[in-house]
């Protein structure tokens, strides 16, 4: 399941320490708790992959459905830096599984290649299952 989660806004000064602490638990989920769709095992059977997204698409639909009720496992990680009723939807989005566009793929593979992060020799199809 795909999770985008955003910290507060820089420009606040004056945080109160419980302002601080949330601020901290958000950057401890944020740094937790991402991982996309495409992490998944390459040697799946096409059934089995079908029937791994397909699962994890339902989970999205039952956080999405109600979310506080599975907010305690996100903000488990924050060490009570973060309470569950304090992790604004606005800040987290769960989103059925993309497959990694080709496009976006040669745009990242593109970047890192120009900073000599990669030499350049794969392409979307030898990295990319599904």
């Amino acid at each position: 399941m795909s999770q985008a989660v955003c910290s507060w806004p820089r420009h606040q000064q004056g945080r109160t320490q419980r302002e601080s602490r949330r601020r901290e638990g958000a950057h401890i989920v944020a740094a937790s708790f991402y991982r996309g769709g495409e992490v998944i095992a390459a040697n799946l059977t096409p059934e089995q992959r079908k029937a791994y997204y397909d699962s994890e698409n339902k989970a999205v639909d039952l956080i999405n459905a109600d979310f506080y009720k599975y907010a305690h496992h996100v903000t488990a990680h924050a060490k009570g830096a973060l309470e569950p009723r304090e992790l604004l939807r606005a800040f987290v989005r769960y989103k059925h599984v993309d497959c990694y566009d080709p496009t976006l793929f040669n745009r990242a593979y593109d970047w890192m290649k120009a900073r000599g992060l990669s030499e350049g020799q794969s392409q979307h199809a030898a990295l990319v299952v599904g």
